[in-house]
């Protein structure tokens, strides 16, 4: 799905017209000598190193080519009323599936339940990078149906509150802790924030009643035997689940390889009978691109998510576009979560994170800038490196798609595994030997 996506953004955008073109060119300038520096220093595993950091790379430019196209077209109002037709759909195919289970005499077992999802944990990766989105009218209603508007706000806590119950049933406790800590940090912004953060703390206040209601009483009516409570996970207290081994590793990693890192998805190189990421994203910086790099990216994330609390304390009047703030509720929330969990390394909700991101760079007005002949020139030709650098993606990874039934059959038989783990691999397997 990440490398379709990619696919036909670096296939479709260069004909674009864009006014942040300069941008673009620095952007690629920067990735050529990242990408440069990585196949130098780490140029014995070529492929693990292209797959990576193209893809890496790519989501980073294509972000930015998307915030252009999201801003010159106006499609923030309709990205969220999509986001949140989407969550309905989920919400309203998983009730339908809680209902033909119970119908059966059977209990949910949430390891069954979210079918996609390997691990339910997963799930809650989604809930965190879109709840937020839930606690905002979309005003594309305003003018199509004004008789609906009253109703909606209603409707979208309800959606709100079932996405929650969903959450509490996956037992994901670092979507839980990202919200915490999300709406805290909201608060602090303006009064109009505090007023998100405490519609946003209702919701989840009644995800739970709808969770103790759908998922623990009315399976027990129905069947008659214990299901699955959110709070048996939070018995569970400050237990890591095997989190602390994987960051000893990875420190122990980063301490043998500080400056320049053992290289891109090299954590995943071997077989440590746990997980293929170190649920921590910094330690996984660090440890695949050295110590120096990760202090880099955490202080460019830093700067950017202040400048963005900076706008939104700002904006945040009677004339306020809250859509700003939820953005960077969704956004925080995602990088305090990705400190547990592997959602900036599995590709589907690594996407979805730099979906948000375009999203809110598109509300960021740049001024027009006119280029130079030279310039111009220029740019006609480097609107093409995103789609050469894609192919060069595609052959990277062309073995394994080509013999993939052999691939996963050679892993399976090496790790014993019996299931995919996240990122393009699997567990301690980075590429097939055949």
């Amino acid at each position: 799905m990440e490398l379709i996506g990619l696919t036909l953004s670096t296939v479709f955008l260069p004909f674009l017209p864009f006014r942040s073109a300069p941008r673009l060119c620095r952007a690629h300038a920067l990735v050529a000598l990242v990408l440069l520096a990585v196949v130098a220093i780490h140029g014995v595993s070529l492929r693990p190193v292209l797959v990576e950091s193209l893809t890496l790379a790519l989501l980073i430019i294509v972000a930015i080519w998307w915030a252009e196209v999201i801003r010159i077209a106006r499609l923030s109002d309709a990205l969220l009323l999509s986001a949140q037709l989407s969550i309905a759909l989920y919400v309203a195919n998983s009730l339908l599936w809680l209902a033909a289970s119970l119908a059966s005499g059977l209990l949910p077992d949430p390891f069954s339940f979210f079918e996609g999802f390997i691990n339910p944990r997963f799930f809650g990766a989604w809930v965190t990078l879109s709840w937020p989105l839930l606690l905002l009218r979309p005003r594309l209603f305003d003018e199509l149906a004004p008789s609906f508007v009253r109703w909606l706000p209603g409707l979208l806590f309800v959606l709100a509150a079932l996405w929650w119950s969903l959450a509490y049933f996956s037992g994901t406790r670092a979507t839980w802790l990202a919200a915490a800590v999300t709406l805290a940090l909201t608060a602090l912004c303006s009064p109009a924030a505090r007023r998100v953060a405490l519609r946003g703390i209702l919701a989840i206040a009644a995800g739970y009643v709808l969770h103790q209601l759908l998922f623990v009483q009315m399976p027990s009516w129905v069947t008659g035997l214990a299901s699955t409570d959110a709070l048996d996970r939070l018995r569970e207290g400050v237990s890591l689940s095997n989190r602390d081994v994987l960051w000893r590793r990875a420190w122990q990693g980063i301490l043998e390889r500080p400056w320049l890192g053992a290289g891109p998805m090299m954590f995943s190189a071997t077989n440590n009978g746990i997980a293929s990421t170190t649920h921590n994203i910094v330690l996984q910086l660090a440890y695949e691109w050295g110590v120096p790099f990760a202090l880099l990216v955490i202080a460019a994330t830093a700067r950017a998510l202040w400048r963005q609390f900076l706008r939104c304390r700002i904006e945040t009047g009677a004339s306020m576009d809250p859509i700003r703030l939820v953005l960077w509720m969704c956004i925080v929330g995602g990088l305090i979560e990705a400190q547990l969990d592997g959602l900036l390394s599995a590709p589907h909700s690594q996407l979805l994170f730099v979906v948000l991101v375009a999203w809110l760079l598109s509300l960021n007005q740049s001024p027009p800038v006119r280029l130079t002949a030279l310039q111009s020139n220029l740019w006609k030709v480097l609107r093409f490196a995103p789609l050469a650098m894609m192919l060069i993606l595609w052959w990277a990874i062309w073995p394994e798609l080509s013999n993939l039934e052999a691939w996963e059959t050679e892993t399976f038989e090496r790790t014993g595994a019996g299931h995919f783990q996240p990122r393009f691999w699997l567990q301690g397997v980075v590429f097939p030997s055949m």
